[in-house]
């Protein structure tokens, strides 16, 4: 059996976004190397005054669209941290894996307690970083596992079961 116990909080919401952030910086720098490339074509081909004031103007949105998406990511992130109740006082979770499937505890304070006992096909996909896994129960939905909070056996261990458990291309390792 592997082991792990862990809280559902700010930590772990920003271990998620940093993850889903990863993807998109990747749109992000395509879509600002394109508004980019045409305010450089526009200046280039430029017949008049107006033209090159387009293509400065497409240049300088280029240059700052990340970092004003970055931080309007930020503040919105700011934002859930500060209205979601379960970030404020921390949901304490449990997660052991076995070969026969997954059993996921949850309480916070004497209001809140689940259990969920499942086996591998309630994953959609698992990503493990070195620091996380990111065991994802739909598209839009995903339990974070901090590797450090491992109580018992190996994240080693478990990578192996999740290998054998989950289908072809359903289970990912990366290095960062």
């Amino acid at each position: 059996m592997i082991e792990f116990k862990t809280q559902l909080d700010a930590i772990a919401q920003k271990a998620l976004n940093k993850m889903g952030m990863k993807k998109l910086i990747k749109i992000f720098i395509v879509f600002s190397l394109i508004i980019i490339g045409i305010g450089i074509f526009g200046v280039v081909i430029a017949e008049d005054n107006a033209d090159k004031s387009t293509g400065i103007y497409l240049i300088i949105v280029g240059v700052i669209i990340i970092p004003i998406l970055l931080i309007l990511n930020a503040i919105g992130q700011r934002t859930v941290k500060k209205t979601s109740p379960f970030l404020q006082n921390p949901t304490k979770e449990i997660y052991r894996f076995t070969e026969d499937g997954i059993e996921h505890l949850q309480k916070r304070g004497e209001s809140f307690f689940s259990q969920t006992k499942a086996d591998y096909t309630y994953f959609y996909k698992v990503i493990s970083t070195p620091t996380h896994y990111f065991m994802y129960i739909g598209a839009n939905q995903c339990h974070v596992i901090d590797k450090t909070h491992i109580t018992q056996g190996t994240c080693e261990e478990l990578d192996a079961i999740l290998t054998r458990k989950l289908p072809e291309g359903k289970f990912k390792k990366t290095k960062r």
